[in-house]
């Protein structure tokens, strides 16, 4: 028996808690994502045009700017628990938007503001938005063409359109009407690449694989371990930086210095890394080191659903071995997920 386990349980309120608190830590570059940003841009790249695997895709939350700075781990301990816990949540929302798109909610905090109860929206929609940037390319047509679908999250997650809510001072039911929106949205988005991927599924391709690249932020921002602007005397990230409304301090002020990578584990992903098909259906095994000499086996289908192994290899080969082995002796469908509702294999 196979000593792998299926993260499939979404995260408790204390769990997300302790993952935001460790993403806005001294422990992660300036530029790490806070969760909301997180579930944002895991909920663009989990329902986008190509897959984007989660060894390529932590890098990126852990520095949204560059994609390179590894967070510096107390432990290896503490480095399975937060990446386990990240990794969950990749897959609560697979899960969500494939099985019960209609029930699908942003991980947004909120506020409470002259009174009444107000979903901060801005870190979601950059997170989001973030997800696009990486795989612009592929994105391009349809936000040309359903230019509706990403008014929002343009509006909220990108230089231009916090420009643009500058000038407009939009009432607070406004606002709310805006975060209400981006459910459906992303309903709306989502399935539009899910019938997409049905059709490659169909005649027997792979949907497309995001290749690891770097972006620069083509504005100014405030770091989050910077002294907040408004002059309370806090950190950026524990004051306005925590999900202000109306963000008035994101421009005017130096780009964040890039810090050299000091520290935890590098999650050095293996040459042996590959796509595997058997029996029409292909996944990608996801080889990477952890830090302290021994590799880390995951599994990925083609719906973004990750399978984890517990222990660690001694070598990238032992790992690719086990895989390969899993595979031939358990068949396939051992390592696959759920597929989306509307998606049937041909």
């Amino acid at each position: 028996m196979k000593d792998d386990v299926w993260l499939d349980q979404p995260l408790t309120d204390a769990e997300i808690e302790l993952l935001d608190d460790f993403l806005i830590s001294g422990a992660v570059h300036d530029d790490s994502m806070d969760v909301s940003m997180m579930d944002g841009f895991i909920t663009a790249v989990a329902s986008g045009p190509n897959m984007l695997m989660p060894s390529a895709m932590l890098p990126w939350i852990w520095d949204a700017e560059h994609g390179k700075n590894a967070p510096r781990f107390a432990s290896t301990s503490e480095a399975r628990r937060i990446t386990g816990l990240i990794l969950r949540h990749w897959n609560d929302v697979n899960d969500s938007l494939n099985q019960t798109p209609d029930a699908y909610e942003p991980l947004l905090p909120e506020r409470e503001v002259e009174g009444n109860t107000l979903s901060i929206i801005d870190e979601w929609c950059e997170g989001y938005c973030k997800g696009i940037e990486i795989d612009r390319e592929a994105w391009d047509p349809l936000i040309a063409s359903h230019p509706e679908w990403f008014t929002v999250i343009m509006l909220y997650g990108t230089p231009d359109g916090w420009a643009e809510l500058e000038r407009q001072r939009y009432s607070l039911e406004q606002h709310q009407a805006f975060a209400l929106s981006l459910a459906d949205s992303v309903s709306h988005i989502h399935q539009y690449w899910v019938g997409q991927r049905r059709q490659q599924i169909a005649r027997g391709e792979m949907p497309g694989v995001i290749a690891a690249s770097q972006s620069r932020r083509r504005e100014p921002k405030i770091g989050r371990n910077d002294p907040c602007p408004c002059g309370s005397g806090r950190k950026y990230k524990r004051c306005h930086g925590s999900g202000a409304v109306m963000d008035d301090f994101r421009s005017g002020f130096p780009p964040d210095p890039v810090e050299p990578d000091t520290g935890g584990p590098p999650f050095v992903l293996s040459s042996l890394s590959q796509r595997v098909a058997r029996d029409g259906t292909a996944v990608e095994i996801e080889i990477y080191e952890n830090g302290e000499g021994g590799w880390l086996l995951e599994i990925v289908d083609e719906f973004g659903n990750s399978t984890v192994w517990d222990k660690s290899f001694p070598t990238d080969h032992a790992a690719l071995a086990e895989a390969l082995k899993t595979i031939d002796t358990e068949g396939i469908a051992a390592v696959m997920g759920s597929a989306p509702a509307s998606a049937t294999k041909h």
